[in-house]
C-alpha cells in the first residue's frame, strides 16, 4: 500500500488532499483521494492522518480476504514520503 498527501495543497482553504492505492501482488484493488476535513497544522500531521485512513481500508481488505478464503498471513507494507511520519528515520 502506498499513502501520500498534498499539505495545504488548495490555497483556498489550506487543506490537505489525501490519497492511497493498495495493491495485492501486481494488481491494483483499491484506491482513493479525498480532501480531507480539517486544515493540518503540519505535513506530518497531515501523513499521519492519511496513513490512518489507508490503515483502515488495510484492514477492511484483509477482512474481505479471510471471509473468502484468501486470508494473507504476512503483514501488509505501507509506503510514504513524509521522513517525519516515518519512526525511526533520522532526519
Amino acid at each position: 500500500a502506498y499513502s501520500d498527501v498534498d499539505w495545504a495543497g488548495d490555497p483556498s482553504d489550506r487543506r490537505p488532499t489525501m490519497s492511497f492505492c493498495i495493491f495485492l501482488g501486481d494488481s491494483l484493488i483499491s484506491w482513493h483521494s479525498k480532501k480531507q476535513t480539517l486544515t493540518a497544522r503540519s505535513s506530518t500531521e497531515a501523513e499521519y492522518r492519511a496513513l490512518a485512513d489507508t490503515t483502515s481500508e488495510i484492514s477492511w481488505i484483509r477482512w474481505l480476504l479471510a471471509d473468502l478464503e484468501t486470508s494473507h498471513s504476512s503483514p501488509t507494507d505501507l509506503y510514504c514520503d513524509n521522513r517525519s511520519a516515518i519512526p525511526n528515520c533520522p532526519q
